[in-house]
Formats: structure tokens, C-alpha cells, sequence
């Protein structure tokens, strides 16, 4: 905390901004910004990036004295570059996770890079694999599912499956692990799989956000017939996992109905233009 709001300090002092300035910038009170160059309280992990871009510095070098260098970030460029860059993605969640002290996912977030390098998604962008499990996490953060085990469950949920390591050898608690074992398939029974899911809160979130993704992008990386048969296999499986986990799980119901808001409104356009 204390690097931290040094850093804090000699950024705007670097900036030649008083306190104040920097408070109308970021809408917030004189008092807050003197709060975190003591030390006393810490930004918010959104009001973080806002600063890092208001001092032209990076989120690692104000979190780790990592990199500092000038971040000038281009607003014209399209918004989904800003969003959805592999490397900004990266950095939010591991800006978050230290932050909020998301013991596991700071460790597990350089893991599953490392053991996703080289592979790359399927379809027709051959983008790096480590995207899709990026992209799930930040989906989750946004939604406020910034539980330790969710954020890691969603970055390794793939490993097992895809990458030759056994669910007994991850780096993380029992919680965890029973999550990513759930979403690993050891057969073709969908109705077990399903079922064995649905009976676990973590397991349901991840694997509901796992569709959600790939929903949101089959439109530029599947074939027309592959859509059709997509969308097929979502309303058999995946309705019925949204139905059951607004009961199951009510402590998720606001971010299950954003899930399913936006799930059915992709397909329902795409349906009508297929």
C-alpha cells in the first residue's frame, strides 16, 4: 500500500496536477485523492485505470513500479481493440485480482497463459487460446462475480481438457479444483455432464459465461450450418442450466439473468438471419 501511494504521489506531482485537479478529473473527493497518497484507503480497481490514464503511467508500474513509461491511449481507435486486446485484458485481471487480493487468480493467471501458449482458438480468426478464458473472466468481473475461485475456475477451465495436466496437479484449493473437474469432459454423456454441472454454483457461472463467449462470437467464426447446430445444442442444454441455476443459486441471480438476456437475444438474431 505504501509503494502504492507513492506512486500515487509522484505521478501527479509528475503531472504538475494538485490534488484537487485530480479529483474533478475523476469525479471524485479532494479527500480521496489525499487518502490514497497516505495510504489510508486504496482506488478502486476501475478508478485505478482511470488514474493510470489521467498520469499517462501504466496499472503495473502504479500497483509493482513495473514498466513506467507514457500510456497515451488512442481514443479513436475502435472499442472493441480497447476492450478485447489480449494484453489489456491481461493486465485488468491482474490489476483486479491485486487489488482486491485475488490470492489465487494472480497466481493462476500467468499458469494458464503458459500453458495455453501456442494454441490458438478455432474458426476462421486463428486468435491465441488464452483470449477465451480472458475474455470469460472479464466478462465475470463486469458482471461483479469477483469471487477468488469464479475469476480462477473460468481462467484453467479448459487445462485439463486441452492442455495434457490432470486436475490433481492446478495450483488451487478443493473449491477450485472440484469447479475445473466438472467442466472437464471424461465422456460423450451430455445429459450426466450437464446434470454432474448444474448440482455446482461455480461450475454453472463458468460454464454459462463459456457460452455466452462463444455465442457472441460464432457469427464471425463458425459456418452457417455450424451456427444452426449451435444454436440447436444451446436451447437443449444450456436453457434448461439457466432455468435450473435461477433457482439453484439465487446469490447469482442478477448476473444469470444478464447471462441469459444477452444469450437469447444473440441467437434470436442470428435465428432470424440464418
Amino acid at each position: 500500500m505504501a509503494d502504492l501511494s507513492k506512486r500515487l504521489a509522484d505521478a501527479r506531482k509528475e503531472r504538475g496536477m494538485t490534488q484537487r485537479e485530480v479529483a474533478e478529473q475523476l469525479n471524485v473527493s479532494f479527500q480521496a485523492v489525499s487518502l490514497w497518497e497516505r495510504g489510508e484507503t486504496s482506488p478502486d480497481i476501475d478508478k485505478l485505470v482511470e488514474i493510470a490514464s489521467l498520469y499517462q503511467v501504466t496499472t503495473d508500474w502504479l500497483l509493482c513500479g513495473i514498466k513506467k513509461e507514457n500510456v497515451l491511449i488512442d481514443f479513436q481507435s475502435s472499442l472493441s481493440d480497447r476492450l478485447f486486446d489480449e494484453g489489456r485484458m491481461y493486465t485488468y485481471i491482474k490489476t483486479y485480482a491485486s487489488v482486491k487480493k485475488l490470492y489465487q487468480t494472480s497466481k493462476v493467471l500467468a499458469y494458464a497463459r503458459e500453458l495455453h501458449k501456442g494454441q490458438l482458438r478455432k474458426g476462421k480468426d486463428k486468435v491465441p487460446y488464452i483470449y477465451h478464458p480472458l475474455l470469460i473472466s472479464c466478462h465475470a468481473l463486469a458482471l461483479g462475480l469477483d469471487d477468488d475461485n469464479i475469476i480462477s475456475t473460468a481462467l484453467l477451465h479448459d487445462v485439463c481438457e486441452d492442455c495434457g495436466v490432470s486436475c490433481e496437479e492446478l495450483p488451487v484449493n478443493e473449491e477450485t479444483r472440484t469447479a475445473v473437474s466438472l467442466l472437464t469432459k471424461v465422456d460423450d454423456d451430455e445429459e450426466n455432464y450437464f446434470i454432474r454441472i448444474s448440482q455446482n454454483a461455480i461450475a454453472t457461472i463458468v460454464k454459462l459465461l463459456d457460452r455466452c463467449n462463444n455465442i457472441s462470437s460464432m457469427a464471425v467464426g463458425f459456418s452457417k450450418e455450424k451456427m444452426v447446430e449451435y444454436i440447436k445444442e444451446t436451447e437443449k442444454w444450456f436453457y434448461p442450466l439457466l432455468q435450473k441455476a435461477k433457482y439453484e443459486f439465487p446469490m447469482y441471480s442478477n448476473q444469470i439473468f444478464l447471462i441469459k438476456y444477452h444469450m437469447i437475444s444473440v441467437i434470436e438474431v442470428i435465428k432470424h438471419q440464418t
